[in-house]
């Protein structure tokens, strides 16, 4: 039998909660983790993906879909174009060139971008921020953990507009 009292253990449960919400693990945590996730491995050739996004209450609002092709260019940087169909609309088309800079870190541009891309990986993440192209502003925040199959990513992406609430969304993209 505990020596701790139910309410205290409810406290230490519920502070132990708020302070694990609180912090958030630096992508440098991930280091050794594996399969290693590589974008400019990863997104080479075709992948697609599909997803969820929800709003700030974790509702539901929209599904969409993206094809990728990606491939090396002459220069060292790599490219990915990119088609995303939002509940049946017609594609957007977007592009990425990346750019590895070091171990860890990749610069990038992209059309849906408002200014730079910086990405980093460790192990098995791949961590992307960059200001959005959009009436309000913001910003997209993109965690891509790699699953063990080598062939999967799960991507947790937050978008934080200057005017409301961030909105997230879920997917999970595929190497076909």
């Amino acid at each position: 039998m505990s020596m701790i009292s139910k309410p205290f253990r409810k406290l230490v449960l519920l502070a132990a909660c708020l302070g694990g919400c609180a912090h958030v693990l630096p992508p440098s945590a991930f280091e050794g983790s594996a399969p290693e996730m590589r974008p400019e491995d990863f997104f080479a050739g075709v992948t697609t993906s599909s997803g969820i996004l929800t709003n700030s209450a974790d509702s539901p609002t929209q599904r969409f879909s993206v094809k990728g092709s990606g491939l090396a260019l002459p220069d060292g940087s790599f490219r990915l174009d990119q088609a995303v169909t939002f509940d049946h609309a017609a594609p957007e088309m977007r592009t990425w060139v990346m750019r590895r800079l070091d171990l860890h870190h990749y610069n990038a541009t992209l059309t849906d971008a408002s200014g730079l891309v910086e990405g980093e990986t460790y192990g098995n993440l791949f961590h992307v921020l960059y200001p959005m192209r959009t009436l309000f502003g913001g910003q997209m925040e993109q965690w891509l953990y790699l699953q063990p199959d080598g062939r999967t990513v799960m991507n947790e992406a937050t978008v934080r507009p200057l005017v409301r609430r961030g909105r997230r969304a879920s997917l999970r993209a595929d190497h076909t």
